[in-house]
């Protein structure tokens, strides 16, 4: 009797089981991995005629564009963009207070002085009032990037940058 007993649990058990495992399908069928291309895109840039791009730093480490000031007149119409040494005096003063909340910041030292840019043709140099050649890499890619998309650059051009220590080897914006 006994016995009896327990095969009829452990059929009651089995019967459980398969009926679990019957329900938890829900008809679904199984299929296999579809190609759906290439991760979308977003331009993040902003019309160069309007704003300045500023790189800073994200909290996952990450080069993050940021668009700077734009020159207001008065009525607060649209006046001219951001110069190229006006946006590298911002990016040596550090995000706003609103780039800071969104988790943003600077791996540049904070520097006041002249800043000095010429461009050219595909070509960008920049004198800034700190040592560069102790810059960690992030930071010069901050000083790069700004100043490559500066004054209507569109990221290309190749940058070299000189401080107070010396002069870095010209270098690509890699953002």
């Amino acid at each position: 009797m006994k016995r009896l007993d327990r095969l009829s649990r452990l059929g009651r058990l089995g019967l459980a089981a398969v009926a679990a495992v019957l329900l938890t399908g829900c008809g679904v069928r199984q299929s296999d991995v579809i190609e759906a291309g290439a991760p979308a895109t977003v331009t993040v840039f902003p019309d160069a005629e309007q704003r300045q791009i500023l790189f800073f730093v994200s909290s996952e480490g990450r080069l993050t564009p940021v668009a700077g000031g734009v020159f207001v007149d008065r009525e607060g119409e649209y006046d001219r963009k951001v110069p190229g040494q006006t946006a590298l005096m911002m990016l040596l003063a550090g995000p706003s207070a609103q780039a800071r909340a969104a988790g943003l910041h600077t791996e540049l030292p904070r520097a006041a002085g002249h800043i000095g840019m010429k461009s050219g043709t595909d070509q960008v140099s920049v004198r800034v009032p700190v040592a560069v050649r102790g810059l960690g890499k992030t930071a010069v890619r901050q000083l790069v990037c700004t100043a490559a998309y500066a004054e209507g650059g569109d990221g290309t051009a190749e940058v070299t940058v000189a401080g107070d220590d010396g002069r870095l080897p010209a270098m690509h914006c890699d953002a």
